[in-house]
């Protein structure tokens, strides 16, 4: 199983908002039980990466948006979905609705993983 996280950095730091994080850390879970390990297979750069929205979006995602511009909003995040198209989860401290809805349509499953949780190997035990 494939899992995706997004991250600051090649040390793992985790990114709070998934959207915009500049990496998504790829791993893969191998073994069971207490012989579990999740190896990195790759760091994917993310082309929507913004560094001042970890915290979150500044666009909008209200009822005031025009059904064209919400369309037209949830195709920005297709990139995302396509990026981690083989994983079969992404975990995030943070994900606005868009990002949720287009993995939800492309059958990656989002877990969500506490906020006191800084680091990858601290994540991946949430994939499960």
């Amino acid at each position: 199983m494939k899992i995706a996280i997004p991250l600051k950095n090649e040390a793992q730091e985790i990114f709070t908002n998934a959207g915009h994080t500049p990496f998504f850390g790829i791993f893969e879970a191998k073994g069971s039980g207490m012989f579990k390990k999740f190896d990195l297979i790759e760091m994917r750069e993310n082309p929507r990466v913004n560094l001042e929205a970890e915290m979150g979006c500044s666009h909008s995602h209200d009822d005031s948006e025009s059904c064209e511009e919400k369309e037209a909003h949830k195709k920005e995040h297709d990139v995302l979905a396509h990026l981690i198209q083989d994983c079969s989860v992404l975990l995030v401290k943070r994900a606005c609705k868009n990002t949720a809805l287009v993995m939800q349509e492309n059958g990656i499953a989002i877990k969500k993983i506490p906020a006191e949780v800084t680091h990858a190997s601290g994540a991946l035990p949430f994939a499960l």
